[in-house]
C-alpha cells in the first residue's frame, strides 16, 4: 500500500489482482452510510416512507421560499459571470484547450444530465399539468398553453444555470487552481487548508451520497420505462423482477461502459445515443403535427418567457391551498431533485470543459442544453397534446380497471371513505401504502376512529400509508386481511389523458399499471411506425440509462478517491455495482418514493453549500488578473 501527496489524501490499495483508489475518510463512509440506508429501508419500508413523506412535506412547507430563490439567484449569477470581465478566464492555464470538441461536449454535457429524465416527463409531465393545471380550467387551450410553459421553466434555463455554476467552480478550482477535483476545492477561498479535514470530508461524503441517491431514482425509474417499452413492442411482462433483470443487465453495460474509459465508452454512447433521440424528436415533427409543433414551438418559447419572472419568485405565499399543494409537488420537487443532483452533473460537466473560457463554457451549458428540452419537450410534450385535444386513440385497445376485485366483485364506491365497496357491502378494499408503495387490497370495516381489519386490527391512514392504530407502525397484512386475485375489468379505447388518469390494469389483470411510465409508448402508438418508434424509445432510454450511471459511477469514482480524475479500476467497478444493487434493492422493498425523497432532502444542505460555493468562487475570479485570456 502507498499514499500519494497526504494534501489530497488518495490511498491505493490491491485487492487480488484489481487496484481501488479510495480517500480514506469518504469512501468508506459514503459506502458505510449507503448500505445502512439500503439495509433500513429494505427491514422497514413501512416505516422509511413515513419517515421520508414526512421530511418531504416539512422541506416543502417550512423551505420552497429558499429552493426558488436560490435557482433564481444561481441564474443571475450564472448570466452575470458569463458577462462580466470574468467571461475571458480559462478553466485550466491560460494556455489549455478543450478535450473534447464542441458537438462531442454537448451530446455528453446533455446525456449525462437529464436525458433520461426528459424522456421520462416529456410527454407525462405536458399532460399532467394540462389535466390538473394549477389554475384556471383543465382541458382547454388556454391550459394546453399553460402547461408547455410551465415544463419548459421546469427544465430549460433555471436546472442548467445552477449545474453550470457548481460545474464551473469544480473545474475552475480544480484545473486552474490545481486543487483535487472533489467538491470540497470549491470551499478553498473561504476556509482555506481547512478543505483537506472534517468540514471537507464532510462536504465529498454529502457529495457522494447525493450522486448516489439521485442516481438511483432515476434507474428506478428508466428500468420502468425500459419494462414498458418491452412490454409494447415484446409482450414482455412488467413487474418488478422483469425490473431487477433489467437493471443488472443495464448496469452491467454501464460497468462495462465505464471500464472502457470515457474517451471511449461514454463518448461514443453519447453520440449514437443523441442520433436515435434525434430521430425520434425529427419523426414526430415529421409524422405528427408538423404544423401544429412549429407553430407551439414559437408560442411555448414565448409563453415561457413572458411567464419567466412571475414562475421564478412564484412561493405559494398568496396562493390558496390546492395552489401551494402543486408548487410543492411539482417546481420545489424539481429544484430540490435538479440540486440533489448537482453534485453528478456537476462533476461531470467540469470532468468533461477543461480548457474553455467562463463564458464559452457558461453560454454552451446554459444555452445548448435549454433550447434543445425546449424543442424536445415541444415535440414530445406538444404531440401528446394534440393527440389528446382531438381525442386521438392509439391503437390498442386498453383494458381499464372496474374497482371489482377477484371474488369480492366491487360495483361502487363507498360514500364515506371513496374506497371501493364489496357486492355484499360488507368490507372496504383498502391500498396499504397509498400513492406510496404497491397497493395491496386490504379488508376493512369503517369505524368511528378509523378503520379494523378483517382479522380486527384497528387501524388508520397515516400520509398514505396504512398504519396500527395504537403505535403508528404500517401494518403487515395477514392472509386473511388480504384480498389478492384478478380484477375484474373491461376492454376500451382511452386517449392518452384518459391513460394517465383511468385505471389501467397490467395484461394479467392483478394490478394497476404505473401509466406515466408508459406514457410516451402510448402516445406513439397513435402514429405510423409505432413498434419501430418503441423499440427505439426503449433503446434511447436504455443509453441514458448506461450513460447516466457510468456518468454518476465516474463522479462518485472521483470524489471518494480524492479527487483523482482517473481512478483505478476496482474503485470503478465498486460504485457502478453499487448503484445498480442500491437501485435494485429499493425496487424490491418499494422504496424508490423513499429513495426519491430522501435526494430531496440531501438537497436542502446542499442548498446551502451551493450559495456559500457562490461566495468562494466570486471571492476568488475578483482576485484574477483583469487582463486574463
Amino acid at each position: 500500500m502507498n499514499q500519494s501527496d497526504a494534501r489530497v489524501a488518495t490511498v491505493s490499495y490491491r485487492l487480488g489482482r484489481v487496484d481501488f483508489d479510495a480517500h480514506p475518510v469518504v469512501f468508506p463512509t459514503a459506502a458505510a452510510l449507503l448500505l445502512i440506508f439500503v439495509a433500513a429501508v429494505a427491514a422497514w419500508p413501512g416505516r422509511a416512507l413515513l419517515l421520508f413523506d414526512r421530511l418531504q412535506s416539512g422541506i416543502a412547507s417550512n423551505f420552497a421560499w429558499l429552493y426558488i430563490a436560490s435557482m433564481t439567484g444561481f441564474l443571475v449569477f450564472a448570466v452575470y459571470l458569463c458577462f462580466s470581465r470574468h467571461g475571458n478566464i480559462r478553466l485550466g492555464p491560460d494556455d489549455s484547450r478543450p478535450e473534447f470538441p464542441r458537438a462531442t461536449w454537448f451530446a455528453m454535457l446533455f446525456s449525462a444530465g437529464m436525458g433520461i429524465g426528459m424522456l421520462f416527463f416529456g410527454v407525462a409531465e405536458p399532460m399532467w399539468h394540462y389535466l390538473a393545471p394549477p389554475a384556471g380550467e383543465a382541458g382547454t387551450l388556454d391550459a394546453a398553453r399553460e402547461a408547455m410553459g410551465i415544463t419548459l421553466f421546469h427544465w430549460c434555463l433555471h436546472p442548467w444555470a445552477l449545474y453550470a455554476l457548481v460545474a464551473l467552480a469544480l473545474a475552475y478550482f480544480g484545473y486552474r487552481k490545481n486543487l483535487p477535483l472533489s467538491f470540497r476545492s470549491a470551499f478553498y477561498p473561504l476556509i482555506g487548508d481547512r478543505i483537506h479535514g472534517p468540514i471537507g470530508n464532510f462536504i465529498d461524503v454529502l457529495a457522494v451520497l447525493a450522486t448516489l441517491f439521485g442516481l438511483a431514482t432515476s434507474l428506478g425509474l428508466g428500468a420502468k420505462q425500459v419494462n414498458a417499452g418491452l412490454n409494447y413492442v415484446f409482450g414482455l411482462p412488467q413487474g418488478v423482477g422483469v425490473q431487477i433483470v433489467l437493471i443488472a443487465v443495464i448496469t452491467t453495460m454501464a460497468v462495462a461502459s465505464l471500464v472502457s474509459g470515457l474517451d471511449v465508452g461514454i463518448r461514443r454512447l453519447s453520440e449514437f445515443n443523441m442520433v436515435i433521440a434525434g430521430g425520434l424528436l425529427i419523426f414526430l415533427f415529421v409524422a405528427g403535427p408538423t404544423i401544429f409543433l412549429l407553430d407551439s414551438l414559437v408560442a411555448n418559447v414565448g409563453t415561457y418567457f413572458q411567464q419567466l419572472p412571475r414562475n421564478s419568485f412564484r412561493t405559494g405565499g398568496y396562493d390558496n391551498q390546492s395552489n401551494t399543494a402543486w408548487l410543492s409537488a411539482w417546481t420545489v420537487f424539481y429544484w430540490g431533485w435538479w440540486i440533489s443532483w448537482s453534485p453528478f452533473v456537476g462533476m461531470f460537466i467540469a470532468r468533461i470543459s477543461k480548457g474553455r473560457t467562463i463564458r464559452e463554457f457558461i453560454l454552451g451549458v446554459l444555452l445548448v442544453p435549454s433550447a434543445v428540452a425546449a424543442i424536445w419537450m415541444t415535440g414530445f410534450g406538444g404531440a401528446a397534446l394534440h393527440q389528446e385535444i382531438y381525442d386521438r386513440v392509439s391503437n390498442t385497445p386498453t383494458v381499464a380497471e372496474k374497482y371489482e376485485p377477484n371474488e369480492y366483485v366491487v360495483q361502487t364506491l363507498d360514500d364515506a371513505t371513496g374506497l371501493p365497496l364489496t357486492a355484499d357491502e360488507q368490507w372496504l378494499v383498502g391500498p396499504n401504502a397509498r400513492n406510496i408503495a404497491t397497493p395491496i387490497g386490504v379488508l376493512l370495516h369503517a369505524t368511528d376512529e378509523g378503520f379494523e381489519t378483517k382479522s380486527g386490527i384497528p387501524v388508520e391512514y397515516d400520509r398514505g400509508v396504512l398504519v396500527q392504530a395504537d403505535d403508528g407502525v404500517p401494518i403487515r397484512p395477514t392472509d386473511e386481511d388480504r384480498l389478492v386475485g384478478a380484477y375484474a375489468s373491461e376492454t376500451k379505447e382511452l386517449t392518452l389523458g384518459g391513460y394517465l388518469t383511468e385505471p389501467v390494469l397490467s395484461d394479467d389483470a392483478t394490478k394497476r399499471r404505473d401509466t406515466t411510465a408508459t406514457a410516451l409508448f402510448v402516445m406513439l402508438d397513435a402514429y405510423p411506425f409505432s413498434a419501430v418508434t418503441a423499440l427505439l424509445g426503449t433503446l434511447s432510454v436504455i443509453l441514458f440509462f448506461v450513460t447516466s450511471s457510468d456518468s454518476a459511477s465516474m463522479v462518485a469514482d472521483i470524489i471518494a478517491s480524492g479527487g483523482k480524475e482517473d481512478p483505478a479500476l476496482g474503485t470503478r467497478l465498486f460504485w457502478g455495482i453499487l448503484e445498480g444493487v442500491l437501485a435494485a434493492v429499493l425496487l424490491v422493498a418499494g422504496g424508490l418514493k423513499a429513495l426519491q425523497t430522501g435526494s430531496i432532502v440531501i438537497g436542502l444542505p446542499f442548498c446551502v453549500l451551493i450559495i456559500i460555493m457562490c461566495f468562494g468562487l466570486l471571492k476568488s475570479l475578483q482576485a484574477e488578473p483583469s487582463a486574463a485570456r
